[in-house]
């Protein structure tokens, strides 16, 4: 088999998955389809050049194989597909000769497990670089070297920025979830903004989102020392959900949900205007629990639960007695999944929201029983502090009741 050069710039890198290392043959509308992808441009109908990637887009895996050839890429995309050592023998001997191709060949026999040694970056440059890069970058933080996977990293903004927006936007996206994850997130928020305005011409808007998502909780991270950063965590959640839907991105939708909510309600609520944020608040959590359950999701749920329930306390409406009722029995569902035992603290101020809620209905005498038993746990566990606050309630439970009879 005559081993001849690929077209460039390749796909390699742009989407996840096998997807992200598969090859596209020559052949008509090939290269217009590639120009375009690095560009981050999908094509509404692929050539058949492009048919192996097309399929694995789709997540066909079948499809794919089934459109393979005997050519040279079709020999690496059998690698990617079906990593084997007898499909890893075959790439290796058309690649012989090909250094961007053995580049590929070394990445995809190292992700599958086929190989321990990852790709190396000499004498390549374009995709094919980043990838060695972006393969040796993850290599490094396996081995706790996160100076030497920052250091790689940097090293393949350069030849991502020569291919085009769309690898430019992901090797910043990878920079940025590396900063953020070791302490830097002033810089990972600008690298954010730099990969979400490079996405912005183009067509690759789920990716776009999930970077303003992940913008998101960077900026709600550093509202711990920084509260400006709430309105601007709450602002990315929202440019996220433009493309994040229930029915396609359910865990995305509900993270972004929740967190909308977790910052409206930390934020004062000083002005009338704030109670209109504290509705959103409300809606937000109900879109989360339609997909947080407790059999699914038992933190996500139970803290958007709790958060939903206090909300509802305060929410201003019309209907407030049966904003609070609700609250009630969603406290009620939270306790049926907690337990004193293995969780005395947490079980405690659960049932203290619920006493207060049922304070607020005039229902003393249950709101009484919450706060006693809250108080016990609290007092077992040496939270004094909590103990004086319920102490506090019980006396004006006692007040109000001498005044009602």
């Amino acid at each position: 088999m005559t081993v001849r050069s690929v077209l460039r710039p390749q796909p390699i890198g742009l989407f996840d998955g096998p997807a992200g290392l598969l090859l596209v043959t020559e052949g008509d509308g090939a290269s217009e389809v590639l120009d375009g992808l690095a560009q981050g441009r999908l094509p509404a109908n692929w050539p058949s050049a492009a048919g192996v990637l097309a399929a694995a887009v789709r997540d066909d895996v079948d499809g794919a194989v089934a459109s393979l050839g005997d050519d040279v890429e079709s020999v690496i995309n059998r690698l990617v597909l079906q990593p084997t050592i007898d499909h890893l023998t075959a790439a290796r001997e058309v690649t012989e000769a090909d250094r961007a191709l053995r580049t590929l060949v070394d990445a995809a026999a190292y992700a599958s497990g086929l190989s321990d040694e990852p790709p190396v970056s000499d004498g390549v440059d374009g995709e094919f670089a980043v990838l060695a890069l972006t393969v040796r970058a993850a290599r490094a933080l396996e081995f706790k070297d996160s100076r030497g996977a920052l250091r790689t990293l940097r090293d393949a903004v350069p030849f991502a920025a020569s291919v085009g927006p769309a690898l430019h936007a992901r090797v910043l996206a990878m920079l940025a979830e590396h900063q953020q994850q070791h302490g830097g997130g002033e810089s990972a928020l600008e690298l954010y903004d730099e990969a979400i305005n490079l996405l912005q011409p183009t067509d690759l808007a789920e990716f776009r989102a999930g970077l303003h998502l992940q913008r998101g909780l960077v900026a709600h991270q550093l509202a711990d020392v920084q509260r400006h950063r709430l309105l601007e965590a709450i602002r990315s959640y929202q440019s996220a959900l433009i493309v994040l839907t229930e029915q396609d991105h359910s865990e995305q939708f509900a993270l972004a949900n929740m967190n909308i909510a977790i910052a409206i309600l930390s934020m004062p609520m000083t002005q009338a205007s704030d109670q209109v944020r504290l509705g959103v608040a409300v809606q937000s959590l109900r879109a989360a629990l339609r997909v947080y359950r407790p059999d699914t999701h038992p933190y996500e749920w139970s803290s958007s639960q709790m958060n939903l329930a206090n909300a509802l306390q305060y929410l201003p409406s019309k209907h407030r007695q049966d904003n609070i009722e609700e609250a009630v029995e969603l406290y009620e569902e939270v306790l049926a999944f907690r337990s004193p035992r293995s969780d005395p603290l947490g079980y405690a101020r659960v049932l203290a929201n619920q006493a207060n809620a049922l304070a607020h209905l005039a229902i003393f005498e249950h709101a009484a029983a919450k706060y006693t038993e809250a108080r016990g746990l609290f007092a077992s566990n040496g939270d004094t502090e909590a103990v004086e606050v319920i102490d506090r309630q019980l006396q004006q439970i006692d007040e109000q009741r001498s005044v009602a009879e």
